[in-house]
C-alpha cells in the first residue's frame, strides 16, 4: 500500500512541477515577445519609420554588433529586421497576447 501511495504522491508532485514549468515558460515567452515588440518600436522610431533608409541599415548593423557582444547569439541583423517587422505587423501593443509566442 505504501508503494501505491508513493507513486500517487510522485505523480501529484510531478503534475505540480509540470504545471509550474508551463507557467514559467509562458510568462518568460510573453516577456520576450513584449521585449521584442518594444525593441522593434524603438528601431522604427529611431529610423523615423522609413523602411529603406541608409541610416536604418547602418543602425541595424551597429545594433546587431553591439547586442551580440552584450547578449550573445540571436541578434543578427536579419533577426533585428524581423523584430522590426514584428512591430510593424503588430503596431498596437494591446494586440499582444500571452498566447502569441515569438515563433509566430
Amino acid at each position: 500500500m505504501s508503494e501505491i501511495l508513493d507513486l500517487q504522491l510522485y505523480s501529484q508532485i510531478r503534475s505540480i512541477l509540470a504545471a509550474a514549468r508551463s507557467k514559467v515558460y509562458s510568462a518568460a515567452n510573453f516577456a520576450m515577445v513584449e521585449a521584442y515588440w518594444h525593441i522593434g518600436k524603438s528601431i522604427v522610431e529611431k529610423q523615423g519609420g522609413e523602411a529603406r533608409a541608409e541610416y536604418g541599415a547602418n543602425l541595424i548593423a551597429a545594433l546587431s554588433a553591439r547586442m551580440t557582444a552584450d547578449f550573445g547569439k540571436g541578434f543578427t541583423a536579419a533577426n533585428l529586421k524581423n523584430i522590426r517587422q514584428f512591430y510593424l505587423t503588430f503596431p498596437n501593443g494591446y494586440a499582444l497576447r500571452s498566447e502569441l509566442s515569438w515563433t509566430h
